[in-house]
């Protein structure tokens, strides 16, 4: 009798395990077979390379021209992102500089992308972000009517944008890119800056070509991860 109890409750406890391992509940839990990794819409690339470069332009065109000098950071070899400095040159259009066009200049965040850089030819599309700053309209002209201007030579080079107008400047451009050598470009091309603000002026904004020169390591692969080339 006894044993046949204990072969019953054997019986009932194994009865037990296979109904608990395929029980069927109103509400599932299932495992997530997905990737662990979050989906995003857009999917970064993986960096293979790395370099910096500096970069000197002349820019031509409405209100004279300037010059800049700038430095980048290159990712990829399609990606750069740095800054750069814009400075109007000094004209003396009159002797009594009455009519001077304004100095200016326009400090900013640049980015630039170039889809096919190790091409021999090849286009970039760079943008800068900043502050343009102009002098103000009376630094220029003398303290007395019918006196010339007597530059101050305790006056710093500074003080002439201090209570000048200012704007913040947008200017897309495109440039064609010539390899010259490995370390090496130079490049040609036109802008526009784009003037926004209550103190923007007329001669802010304007459209100007460019040629310039990029020295530096555009195309560094030695990066963790990374394949030799």
């Amino acid at each position: 009798m006894k044993h046949s109890i204990r072969l019953a409750f054997v019986l009932f406890i194994s009865f037990l395990s296979v109904e608990a391992s395929g029980q069927e509940t109103l509400i599932k839990i299932r495992k997530d077979t997905s990737s662990s990794s979050m989906k995003t819409l857009f999917k970064p690339h993986k960096l293979t390379s790395i370099g910096v470069s500096l970069q000197s332009q002349l820019l031509f065109g409405k209100g004279g021209p300037e010059r800049s000098m700038g430095l980048q950071v290159h990712l990829n070899n399609k990606l750069a992102i740095g800054i750069a400095a814009f400075n109007s040159n000094p004209r003396n259009d009159d002797p009594n500089r009455y009519t001077d066009e304004p100095r200016r200049r326009f400090n900013a965040l640049t980015m630039e992308i170039t889809p096919m850089a190790n091409k021999v030819f090849h286009l970039s599309f760079p943008l800068a972000i900043g502050r343009i700053q102009e002098e103000a309209s009376l630094i220029n002209y003398p303290a007395y009517p019918g006196t010339v201007y007597q530059p101050n030579p305790y006056r710093q080079a500074d003080d002439r944008f201090n209570n000048g107008p200012r704007a913040l400047g947008l200017q897309p451009g495109i440039n064609l890119e010539v390899n010259l050598f490995k370390y090496v470009k130079v490049f040609g091309g036109a802008n526009y800056r784009f003037a926004f603000g209550e103190e923007k002026t007329h001669g802010m904004s304007k459209a100007a070509g460019t040629i310039g020169v990029k020295v530096g390591v555009f195309d560094y692969r030695r990066v963790r991860g990374a394949n030799a080339r």
